[in-house]
Parts: C-alpha cells; structure tokens; sequence
C-alpha cells in the first residue's frame, strides 16, 4: 500500500500556489484595429479530417462519437479545415455531455490506460495523423490537466483538470509584433487565465497550425466564432473573425476516383496485431 500511495502522489498534479504569490496582471493586450479583409469560408470539420467513430452534428458544431460495441475505448479526433499562419485568435470548447456507457462484459480494471473520459484541445499542422499526442507536429491542452507537445506531457503551475459544462478558450499567439508572447498557447477556463502563455516547440514555430479536438465518451460544442460565450479580460478576435491574411485553408484530399478504401485488420489474439497496427 504505501507503494501504491507514493505511486498516485507522483501522479497527482502539483499543488496550486497559493494566491498571493499569484500573478493578477494580465500578459495579454487588448486587440488593436484591424482594416484588413476577414476571412470569408466557415470554419469547420472536413470528413477526411475526422477518425471513423466521429459523428459531427449541428452544422458541425457538436462532435459526437460511437461508443459500443468496444468503441468506448477509441479516441476520437477531429481537424479544423483552417488553419492560422499568423495572428492571435481563439477558440472554445465545452464538454456538453459525458458518457458512461455500460460493458457488454466484465470488463478487467485495467482496460482503459487512463481517465474513461478524455478531451484534448490544441492544434496540429495539415495531413498530421488524428489523434493529438501520437505524433510530433502538435501541441494541446487535455482534461486532466496538463499539456502535450508530441508524445509527451506535463504539468504546468496554474493548469486544472476540466470538464462537463466548462468552456475552455484556447489561444494561439503567432503574432510577431508581441515579442513576449509570441509563438506561445494559452488556456482559459470559464474566461479565466489558467496559465502562462507557453512557448511552442520549436518544431513549430513557423508553421500552419490547425485547430484540432480529441475526445472519447464526451460530446462537446466547438465554437469557432464570430462571438464567444466567455469573454477573455482582454479583447481578442476568434478564428472564425480572423484576417484572410492570417489564416490559410486546408483542402480535403478526394480520390481521382471519387472511392475510398477502408481497411480492416484480422489478427489472431496476441499475435502482435496491435504493434502491427502502430507501425502501420
């Protein structure tokens, strides 16, 4: 027992500081005028850009996902078909719904490596793979509290774990001309500042970066703009008010053809069918 004890301390996150030693001053200033022509395509979610277990509703507004007959264990991702090349814009997501669906059998404790339910929120750069934390070209917020970048996490002063009805405002500074905050990626919570602007890989830098959403066993609203639901302290454009300039489209990838294919693996159990998958 005191193994496992010193096991789930080390995974717990950091204890918050107190609030006096808290920062109040917002780092952010408010958005100056901008005369140029705004972006004229709606921001959404491409097919092509989504896993199969994703069921994007309300206009593309609302993402759901299957979750039976063992789709509950399946992460869900979803790519933006915009993306920002410079700028600094938001956008929000709020977990709407979460699932608990019922097992088919009893299934063993450890089935599940982490929370049942699971959101991440960030961006990606065009024809990476779907799902947020498997490659190298992304960085993302997730639920429980910490932030990616590529395959791996950590815990950052300020981060805290989110969930069901909590607008999260995620924002991206890629303007140059903000030499502190430049090229960095910021929560908030509720229109509230969760941490300090951080600072992109350096793999990133320089690069489209796309909205992109991950989810399994959640429903959540992703809002793009023109207007948010929570106001930030400081006055900031989202995505969707962007300049034309700032952003670029991504184009969905359609066969020559007009077919896709669809592969499904068969494997025998323990025949290493899912490292064969990962390397697939």
């Amino acid at each position: 027992k005191p193994v496992e004890e010193k096991k789930r301390k080390a995974d717990d996150p950091p204890a918050e500081e107190p609030d006096a030693k808290k920062e109040d001053t917002e780092q952010e200033q408010d958005d100056v005028g901008d005369k140029r022509p705004a972006l004229r395509s709606t921001i959404g979610f491409s097919t092509p850009d989504t896993t199969l277990n994703v069921v994007p509703t309300m206009g593309g507004k609302v993402l759901m996902s299957m979750n039976e007959g063992g789709m509950q264990y399946l992460i869900g991702g979803a790519r933006a078909n915009v993306g920002m090349k410079a700028g600094r814009y938001t956008y929000e997501v709020k977990i709407i719904e979460a699932l608990n669906p019922t097992e088919a059998f009893q299934a063993p404790k450890n089935k599940i490596s982490g929370p049942r339910q699971t959101v991440r929120i960030g961006f990606s750069v065009a024809g990476s793979p779907l799902i947020l934390g498997d490659f190298d070209d992304c960085v993302y917020f997730d639920s429980d509290g910490q932030v990616g970048t590529g395959k791996k996490r950590q815990w950052l002063p300020g981060l805290q774990k989110f969930g069901r009805d909590m607008t999260m405002t995620v924002l991206l500074n890629l303007d140059s001309s903000s030499s502190d905050n430049a090229n960095t990626i910021s929560l908030f919570r509720e229109g509230t500042r969760l941490n300090k602007p951080f600072k992109l890989p350096e793999n990133l830098v320089g690069k489209t970066l796309i909205p992109h959403v991950c989810f399994r066993n959640v429903s959540v609203y992703v809002n793009f703009g023109p207007s948010p639901t929570k106001p930030l302290p400081f006055k900031c454009r989202m995505i969707q008010s962007a300049a034309e300039k700032d952003t670029e489209a991504v184009a969905a990838k359609v066969p020559k053809d007009g077919k896709y294919e669809v592969l499904f693996p068969i494997g025998f159990p323990d025949e290493g069918t899912f490292e064969w998958l990962d390397e697939f």
